[in-house]
């Protein structure tokens, strides 16, 4: 047992089930003492209780990965050379999103997501472009789907 909080994964699910929980009993609790009564679509305590849904499922990854991590990948993970981490990309991050915010009245939102995406990741890490392809070009596509065209929600 004390191995398994001593892996930080563990204490760090247990912070996120206990903000989705807090989370999801506001949503809950506003939504049925709200003064004006309106459907769940119409209510704004719909997406905070999403977020405490989605909290509620990382806590439980987290959680899992925790447990199922062994002493002996822990050792190799130690033992890699560390990413560079800390502020050196903050900088390049954040000209890129504002460069996102500056292209989206010329460009319109799917082509400056997709370009923002594609940046981003490739800042962050990530080499494969297939990878990069795959989701700078299906995130914006089913972002718009479900709030352009299933929601009617206009977006930038």
């Amino acid at each position: 047992m004390r191995d398994h909080l001593n892996n930080q994964n563990v204490p760090d699910s247990l912070v996120v089930l206990l903000l989705g929980l807090a989370l999801g009993v506001y949503s809950l609790v506003g939504f049925f003492t709200a003064p004006v009564r309106t459907a769940w679509i119409l209510s704004p305590y719909l997406f905070p209780l999403l977020l405490a849904v989605f909290a509620v499922l990382l806590s439980a990854a987290l959680f899992a990965e925790g447990r199922s991590e062994t002493e002996k990948s822990r050792a190799e993970a130690a033992a890699a050379k560390p990413a560079a981490r800390g502020l050196s990309k903050l900088p390049a991050v954040a000209l890129t999103g504002i460069l996102y915010c500056a292209l989206l009245a010329p460009l319109g939102f799917i082509p400056s997501t997709v370009l923002f995406l594609a940046a981003l990741l490739w800042l962050l890490g990530e080499r494969r472009r297939w990878m990069i392809a795959a989701v700078a070009l299906l995130t914006p596509l089913v972002l718009y789907a479900l709030f352009g065209l299933a929601l009617g929600v206009r977006l930038p």
